[in-house]
């Protein structure tokens, strides 16, 4: 096996150790699409775990992001930013599929930098975004009381980093892959897709609340605690007070228009582009499924995890799959899952 085809044999078998559902909608793309969406999610989550490796100091990892904001995508830099990231998760310290990754993030950089140089320019922009905004939200965990986030304002522009950048860099990569899509749509595709990681961003925050405390770090917003009357520390000392429920549902609502504007950018897709349909379906439904169990009862501070399960996915999927290419019935099944919020 060629060194090249190692690099994309590793990429192909790390994917879905990172991420489940991403995962499921990547396999469904085309090549050289699937390859090109697969790289570019890695070098993200590659991102992702400096800035929420919290057992690393603050300061470190803002640095670590800055520089690869500057240089992952620089072909003569690039190498010695894989090597520092790589150094600072090392193997006796740090195991588990996302550390292997950061250790490894030359192979998948490497598959990056053999992309034709539009595709890299698409790449490039909102990663070095993205890690800028890393970086800026992690100087922030070295305030006393460690990362605390003051307004919704405050929230949705950290979404809009770690996430909204990304429905920009898919929107490039669709349009330039796939030719059917029609200029004119990019005016919907634009705006939507920075929408539509927002509510997907929205979506992992509510689900992932007591994870991130876990780590030291909260991303609901210091002022809508105050205004329901309630301290975090409260809540998840008693998951069920029904407080839990009032801050659920105001974060709730702030990621439903965001998803609605997904479904949208969903259908501006032309129908026979199905893979692409599917591969925005599916976190889209997802991402509803997961709002209505957070909203039974504001769970999201309980211990157990808030999860859709397996058998979830796969019903969802094999639903989508059937109706991908039919505009009326994805908004009917859509406005069936939003029922369920019963907001």
């Amino acid at each position: 096996m060629s060194g090249t085809e190692a690099q994309k044999d590793y990429c192909r078998r790390i994917l879905p150790r990172v991420s489940r559902t991403f995962a499921l909608g990547i396999e469904l793309l085309r090549e050289p699409l699937r390859e090109t969406v697969g790289v570019a999610y890695l070098i993200c989550r590659i991102l992702d775990t400096i800035e929420d490796t919290t057992t690393l100091p603050a300061g470190a990892r803002a640095e670590l992001l800055e520089r690869a904001g500057r240089e992952l995508a620089d072909p003569g830099r690039w190498r010695n930013c894989c090597r520092a990231i790589g150094a600072a998760f090392p193997a006796e310290e740090f195991t588990g599929d996302e550390p292997e990754l950061c250790r490894r993030s030359s192979d998948v950089l490497a598959l990056y930098h053999r992309f034709p140089p539009a595709v890299r320019a698409a790449i490039a922009g909102p990663v070095g975004e993205m890690a800028g905004g890393m970086a800026e939200t992690v100087r922030r965990e070295r305030s006393p009381g460690g990362l605390r986030l003051e307004t919704i304002g405050e929230l949705e522009k950290y979404c809009y980093y770690v996430a909204g950048t990304v429905g920009v860099m898919l929107t490039d990569l669709f349009r330039l892959d796939r030719p059917a899509i029609p200029a004119a749509a990019e005016a919907v595709l634009r705006p939507a897709g920075v929408d539509f990681g927002l509510g997907l961003q929205l979506t992992n925050i509510i689900k992932d609340v007591t994870d991130d405390i876990s780590r030291g770090v909260s991303y609901l917003p210091r002022r809508l605690l105050e205004e329901t009357g309630v301290r975090l520390e409260e809540l998840l000392a008693e998951p069920g007070d029904p407080r839990a429920r009032q801050v659920t549902a105001a974060l709730v609502r702030r990621a439903v228009p965001r998803l609605d504007r997904g479904l949208e950018y969903t259908l501006s897709i032309p129908a026979g582009e199905r893979d692409l349909r599917l591969f925005c379906a599916l976190p889209l439904f997802f991402a509803v499924r997961t709002l209505g169990r957070a909203f039974e009862a504001g769970r999201v501070f309980g211990r157990e995890p808030l999860k859709i399960s397996r058998d979830e996915v796969s019903t969802i999927h094999r639903r989508l799959e059937e109706i991908a290419g039919r505009d009326g019935y994805l908004r009917r099944e859509y406005d069936r899952e939003m029922n369920r919020l019963k907001l």
